[in-house]
């Protein structure tokens, strides 16, 4: 490993632009001095202070701020940090940063604090990973699985699991330094039920994430039906407020819109689509084209008509979706109910008539799609893929077994494994996988 960087840092831990405040974030071996010059007073450990920041260079104030002094370790980063809590002005947070820079630090490189930590020991790779998951959360169900990161919870559980690893390991290397007739050596059957037992797990924890995607990312939910079948008025009634213009004349959306919602803690981006039809037109063919790229991406659709939605459950429907459908009667308030199925909800916009049971519908799905669901879930590809790695590596062994291959090739196996999950929750040890892990991470964090 690279050793780490003694310099000190200093970057911006709140969003550009103006704000009520802004919280300005530095970082380094030893910041007494740096404390020291821009408010002319001894830092008070752990002690949120208010107090003038000054221009050492001319003693102009800048701002009357908030300062806090960590002192090493005992901070995030494992160094020195001072955190100012200054006024939100674009002139004020700029005027203390190129301050900063004058009297000894750097811009902070993306993620450089949290890389900080994760080489101090502070935070371990995945616990990391959560503090960029947690920044981009767009719902209460994602931000509970990153929390769970964060505090470690599922590092330790894959810890515990190459703990197990590690325990069968060390049996079959003690009996490979012994003859058949000096001990007794372990079955075949315990061996491979006790590497069934991990593999078990993981294949757990790789399921939920295939299923926990939707929490994490959203799901997907598409309005589908013909022109002027109540699509972008539902769109609208379904936020509360319009965002797609509609009109009584057909064809009025001719791109997807999208929006965002949140159900049972899940983001919900709901489109609204130009839907589909027969047309000879240039720009209808696209907007028809569109709708179907929108199908291909989505978990749930809604498929509206004001007569009858299940006609249009045809062929070209099913080559583009193979999700969860809900059937919409749409445009009820000009019209009496025409079916008698209970797998169709009847509804108009207008009247707010069965709104709350095309909700309910969508919400059933979502409980449906999580009941299952275990918190155990990897929030980055690099996880997934090491964990899909590990379970191959268990694979193997257990055949290894089976086909009563020696025992050190059963072991070498299983200590690919080992080596696998502690990559994952973050004994690394090339320098441009780390980097390129944190380079995605927001400046400041």
């Amino acid at each position: 490993m690279e050793p780490l960087k003694q310099d000190n840092i200093v970057a911006f831990a709140t969003p550009p632009g103006k704000s009520a405040l802004a919280v300005i974030r530095f970082s380094g071996e030893n910041l007494i001095n740096i404390y020291k010059k821009l408010t002319k007073k001894n830092p008070k450990i752990r002690f949120a202070e208010f107090t003038k920041i000054y221009n050492p260079l001319n003693g102009q104030p800048l701002d009357e701020v908030i300062i806090i002094y960590y002192k090493s370790p005992n901070s995030y980063t494992g160094e020195d940090v001072i955190e100012i809590s200054c006024h939100g002005g674009t002139s004020i947070k700029n005027s203390i940063i190129n301050v900063a820079f004058k009297i000894g630090c750097r811009q902070a490189d993306p993620g450089e604090f949290s890389m900080r930590a994760y080489l101090n020991g502070k935070l371990n790779l995945m616990q990391a990973e959560a503090v960029s998951h947690l920044i981009s959360s767009n719902s209460t169900l994602s931000t509970s699985i990153g929390l769970k990161h964060l505090d470690g919870r599922v590092s330790s559980f894959l810890i515990s699991l190459r703990s197990d690893v590690i325990k069968i390991l060390s049996i079959i290397e003690n009996e490979l330094n012994f003859l058949e007739d000096e001990i007794e050596f372990s079955t075949k059957e315990s061996i491979i039920t006790k590497i069934s037992d991990v593999k078990s797990s993981i294949k757990k924890i790789l399921e939920s994430s295939v299923l926990g995607k939707g929490a994490l990312f959203g799901l997907r939910v598409v309005l589908y039906g013909k022109p002027n079948s109540g699509k972008s008025t539902l769109f609208n009634k379904i936020l509360g407020h319009n965002r797609a213009i509609t009109s009584e004349f057909a064809g009025t959306t001719r791109d997807s819109i999208e929006a965002y919602f949140e159900m049972k803690g899940v983001s919900i981006c709901i489109i609204d689509t130009a839907g589909i039809w027969n047309s000879k037109k240039n720009l209808d063919l696209l907007g028809v084209e569109n709708t179907k790229n929108e199908l291909k991406k989505a978990d749930v659709c809604i498929v509206l008509d004001p007569d009858n939605p299940k006609k249009l459950l045809n062929k070209t429907f099913s080559n583009f979706f193979s999700g969860e459908v809900i059937l919409v009667q749409s445009k009820r308030d000009l019209g009496p109910i025409k079916h008698n199925s209970r797998q169709i909800i009847s509804l108009s916009s207008i009247t707010e008539e069965g709104i709350s049971e095309l909700l309910t519908s969508l919400s059933t799905i979502i409980e449906n799609k999580y009941s299952t669901f275990d918190s155990n879930v990897l929030i980055t590809k690099r996880q997934v893929f090491l964990l899909e790695e590990s379970l191959s590596f268990l694979s193997d062994a257990i055949e290894h077994v089976q086909s009563d291959v020696g025992l050190d090739v059963v072991a070498s196996t299983l200590r690919s494994f080992v080596d696998c999950i502690s990559e994952t929750t973050g004994n690394i040890s090339d320098v441009d996988i780390i980097n390129n892990i944190f380079t995605e991470f927001c400046v400041g964090k």
